[in-house]
């Protein structure tokens, strides 16, 4: 029997295709993946520290896995990721059992790290001045979406971020790379692509010019996914507003393939709270960046990220919040309550406002926008969307799931073999909630045509 891997991820979808491109590296080795870490040989753990959970959770896991490494001395246990890099000493300190620590920009050297920790060699890939970039194997998880890195790090400083001390200084990917993945999942089929990067937008800033002086920016990058496929659905997450230039508005409203969905974090909605945190805008900066988007773009989804209970954040802060959303108007937002990250800034701060109270602001603004959610569906029933059918839907296999352009989950009656996985439905909202919409399929706009997905439909039943 062939050796098997498996693999836990936590956090972003930075982190789901870092796990992927593991994943890749290890069955470049000949390993297969397993659905139970019982059955492994190599187990990773692919770490988030951008919250508190996360952390617990890691560890929480690894007491777990323990009892694993006893039964199986050679099992070999490697933890991946943002808290391999940041907490790496203690880590080793709590859990020796830990064979291999592999931070983000170190991925490519898994092979040699695991082949050593099974000789007893060097098993640590630690360090942020790594080039991140190299082309590694990539097991995707989906038939029909993919992800894209385009860049790597964070050159900002936001006081409560740990990203910065676990990715490191931005690097970009040099476009021929980003181009040729992009050629080959078009060419393999893929519907749609995320392009990845902790500040997207800010992909190009240290490569240059072209010879023909063309500089390369976010916006020079779309034009040329556009190019290689202009029925692609683009999207991409997350940018920045020191970044969001006209071009890239521009870029957004008349390119075919970028998705009329924007994710743009706020995370306050008060400019002195802003400022503590270093975001380098104003609440006046960001409306009038949605302002730009929403006149070109008529209909764009509004998606953000927002912390509540940040060091010294006064009543009048939050309500300024709470203002930002009433009147911006979100389709959906990822809310969280503060909490001190190690290495950050902030750490150093007093983290002054009390749980309850940081529990009481964080339910006030999720019933907030789950009422403004819930309306804005509403507002929408009757009209029809383009829908790329993902597959059965979790809580009714007799009716299936996909996703608007918009990224609005879409609900229908139907099956697998009148819409395969990756067909694009017109589908007429009938019912709008909270999470997205029900409906019912009108007519197929795209079927499914290439043969590498239709082999892994059949072969997956």
């Amino acid at each position: 029997m062939k050796p098997r891997y498996w693999i836990q991820t936590y956090g972003c979808q930075m982190n789901v295709h870092d796990s992927e491109r593991m994943a890749g590296m290890l069955e470049s080795l000949g390993l297969d993946a397993t659905d139970s870490p019982e059955e492994a040989d190599v187990i990773l753990l692919n770490t988030c520290a951008v919250r508190e959970r996360p952390e617990h959770k890691l560890y929480s896991d690894l007491g777990r896995l323990r009892g694993l490494k006893n039964d199986k001395p050679d099992l070999v246990i490697g933890v991946a990721g943002c808290m391999a890099q940041r907490e790496a000493d203690s880590i080793r300190r709590r859990v020796p059992e830990v064979d291999i620590l592999l931070g983000p920009r170190n991925l490519h050297h898994l092979p040699l790290l695991v082949r050593a920790a099974q000789n007893g060699g060097n098993r640590d890939g630690l360090g942020l001045e790594t080039d991140p970039t190299p082309v590694t194997p990539v097991r995707r998880s989906s038939a029909t979406s993919a992800w894209v890195d385009v860049i790597f790090g964070c050159n900002f400083k936001c006081t409560y971020c740990a990203v910065p001390s676990a990715r490191g200084r931005e690097v970009s990917r040099r476009p021929s790379e980003v181009l040729d993945e992009i050629r080959q999942l078009s060419d393999l089929g893929y519907r749609e692509i995320t392009l990845l990067g902790q500040t997207v937008n800010a992909y190009g800033h240290d490569l240059g010019k072209l010879d023909d002086g063309t500089r390369i920016d976010f916006a020079w990058l779309l034009e040329q996914i556009n190019n290689i496929n202009p029925n692609f659905r683009v999207r991409f997450t997350s940018p920045h507003p020191m970044y969001f230039t006209e071009s890239l508005v521009d870029a957004i409203a008349d390119l075919p393939s970028v998705c009329e969905h924007l994710h743009f974090p706020l995370q306050s909605g008060d400019n002195t709270c802003l400022k503590r945190m270093k975001r380098t805008y104003t609440i006046e900066r960001y409306r009038s960046i949605i302002d730009r988007v929403r006149e070109r773009i008529p209909g764009v989804t509004l998606t953000t990220d927002a912390i509540v209970g940040f060091c010294g954040e006064s009543d009048e802060e939050f309500e300024n919040t709470l203002k930002a959303f009433r009147e911006i108007r979100f389709d959906q937002a990822f809310m969280f309550a503060y909490s001190p990250r190690h290495t950050t800034e902030a750490f150093e701060w007093p983290d002054d406002v009390p749980a309850i109270v940081k529990k009481e602001r964080l339910n006030r603004l999720i019933d907030l926008q789950a009422d403004i959610s819930r309306e804005k569906n509403g507002e929408l029933v009757g009209q029809t969307f383009e829908v790329l059918v993902e597959g059965p839907s979790d809580k009714d296999p007799l009716k299936l799931a996909g996703r608007t352009r918009g990224n609005k989950l879409m609900i229908f009656p139907g099956a697998l073999r009148d819409y395969p996985v990756g067909t694009i439905v017109e589908v007429e909202a009938r019912d709008g909630f909270l999470w997205g919409f029900t409906g019912e399929a009108q007519r197929v706009l795209s079927s499914v045509d290439s043969p590498r997905v239709l082999m892994e439909l059949q072969m997956a039943g």
